[in-house]
């Protein structure tokens, strides 16, 4: 009967109190429960929001990525056509400039060796080349082909004098080939 006892205290109490402590204290009961009803409402719209705005952001990264999806896949197989261009070693760098001079017309090819160079998985062979005298249109034939060619081989520098009055342009290149190192098997 303590819990009878409890009860009948509280409403002795609230008897003894004043009409202006009466409505007190039912104004703070109403913002007591107004605020047992409003704040978890509160909390759960604002983690719906938050999870609505996660959403959007995925969402726009998703989109971004399907955006991307085709400049990926080009990246890939430059990746792979520059992986394959490996694949054929690069034949002697003098020869090769010999056989494509003489394609587009240029004589006097001067080629001095360079000393090769260990990068990793890769060696640089290079060669220093120089013409004395050659036309501008065969000489950029000349070079584009070799770019360009299914051998992994640069032009690395290119110096040229001349031009004008004169019949063609003094010129000296710098030549590199790579080749990928095969690792050496232990026996």
């Amino acid at each position: 009967m303590a819990f009878g006892d409890a009860l009948d205290n509280v409403r002795s109490w609230a008897d003894a109190l004043s009409g202006r402590e009466r409505r007190l204290i039912a104004i703070m009961a109403i913002v007591f429960v107004a605020i047992l009803i409003v704040l978890p409402m509160y909390v759960a719209i604002a983690s719906i929001s938050d999870i609505k705005t996660e959403n959007d952001e995925i969402g726009l990264v998703l989109q971004d990525i399907r955006r991307s999806e085709a400049r990926l896949r080009q990246e890939k197989a430059d990746r792979v056509a520059v992986e394959k261009l490996y694949d054929r070693k690069a034949p002697s760098l003098g020869g090769f400039l010999e056989e494509r001079a003489q394609q587009y017309g240029v004589t006097g090819l001067g080629i001095t060796d360079q000393p090769n160079l260990d990068m990793g998985q890769y060696s640089r062979r290079s060669v220093r080349v120089s013409l004395p005298v050659v036309e501008l249109r065969p000489l950029i034939e000349m070079l584009a082909d070799i770019e360009n060619s299914s051998y992994p081989v640069a032009i690395e520098r290119i110096q040229m004098t001349g031009g004008r009055m004169r019949t063609g342009y003094t010129v000296k290149l710098g030549v590199n080939a790579y080749d990928r190192e095969t690792g050496s098997v232990e026996q």
